[in-house]
């Protein structure tokens, strides 16, 4: 590695933040895995991205790197400042390389000294179509899709009947393997995953024939969801563990359900209160009457008070949407339209003259005030 730009493998600049580092050297290490990669140079590519990821992984050590050009600083001989202890032991930076690299390589049997961090599968989004009634009562739905699996020939490892494996020639299954460096400052010798095996110290001898050597497949799948009954459109359902499962040991991602709600001819959803226009005959607004309306389940009886005025809100308490989750309703909120008719004969005309003048502008507190302001104006 002497001359070479640890930064430049990683592919990420000198001020790059310990996010960035780690995020490059996962996309690396997957690419250039010696079971994923079978190109000659992929081995020795892939224990490049190791060693500088062990350096610029760790703190203290990409300091030393930055400002002395050696991970160990400007010490001879030994295996400088710092030691084995600091980076394997948790130390500064992220953890400890053996933590990160279990964490992408557990696929291929664990791998690492630490098995605390394991490869979780893909999430899966979709979406699903309810009615404006199944969103407020709940359904039971079946969805169909395909999701990735563990190969139940192999039970995930890859190899056939789950059984074909070789130790390991480079960590002779080990899992990890000693490399030694020569630097201006002296030797250093720095212990690693087996680039080769991922840590598993074995090898696949024979693949699977059902998964081809991955340890998973796509399975067509059914999934029964229920949906709570006071869902809204846009909320998502997620569903733990029913996504796909990783490339070996690990946990499945979760399912990921979007609900879209379609539209009320009747009814508008806010919240959890429902809203709706109730047109009545204008003669009900004078008078007064007991009207019909209907409910998210049935209908009930609405009384309006004699004189009131088009534009009202009248509320029923507990008559809306569930609460989700709670033992709760919203309101049903009512709103009401008084319609004039269309058609008028003679004999009606008269009738409501004759009303009209029984009437003077006392009777109409709203439009005097609107004629006072016109006057002033």
């Amino acid at each position: 590695m002497a001359g070479k730009d640890y930064y430049e493998i990683l592919g990420v600049s000198k001020d790059a933040g310990a996010d960035e580092i780690k995020s490059a050297y996962r996309r690396l290490a997957k690419k250039y895995h010696p079971d994923l990669n079978k190109a000659p140079e992929a081995a020795e590519r892939f224990k490049e991205i190791n060693e500088a990821y062990e350096v610029l992984g760790d703190d203290k050590k990409r300091s030393n790197y930055d400002q002395f050009g050696s991970a160990d600083g400007p010490q001879f001989g030994g295996g400088g400042a710092g030691g084995f202890g600091d980076f394997f032991g948790g130390g500064a930076g992220f953890g400890g390389f053996s933590d990160i690299f279990s964490d992408i390589f557990s696929a291929f049997g664990g791998g690492g000294r630490s098995s605390r961090v394991q490869e979780r599968g893909d999430d899966i989004n979709i979406r699903m179509n309810l009615s404006f009634e199944e969103a407020l009562f709940g359904v039971e739905k079946l969805v169909s899709l395909n999701k990735v699996c563990s190969c139940t020939k192999c039970n995930g490892t890859g190899a056939k009947n789950g059984k074909e494996f070789s130790t390991c020639p480079d960590c002779h299954g080990a899992g990890r393997v000693r490399i030694q460096q020569r630097t201006m400052f002296g030797t250093t010798i720095q212990e690693s995953v087996c680039p080769r095996c991922g840590g598993s110290g074995k090898m696949i001898k024979e693949r699977c024939e059902d998964c081809g050597g991955k340890g998973v497949k796509k399975v067509p799948t059914q999934i029964r969801v229920k949906v709570l009954a006071g869902i809204d459109d846009g909320q998502t359902i997620r569903m733990r563990g029913e996504g796909n499962a990783p490339a070996g040991q690990g946990i499945n991602g979760d399912l990921n359900i979007k609900v879209s709600v379609a539209s009320h001819s009747i009814f508008k959803r806010v919240g959890t209160d429902l809203l709706f226009d109730l047109f009545v005959p204008f003669t009900t607004c004078l008078l007064g009457g007991d009207v019909e309306i209907p409910l998210s389940k049935g209908t009930t009886k609405l009384s309006i008070k004699e004189g009131t005025q088009s534009g009202t809100v009248m509320r029923l308490k507990g008559k809306g949407v569930k609460v989700l989750n709670r033992e709760a309703y919203g309101d049903l909120l009512v709103t009401i339209k008084s319609e004039p008719p269309k058609n008028l004969n003679r004999k009606a005309k008269d009738l409501l003259k004759e009303i009209e003048s029984r009437f003077d502008e006392t009777d109409y507190p709203k439009y005097r005030d609107f004629k006072n302001k016109m006057k002033n104006l």
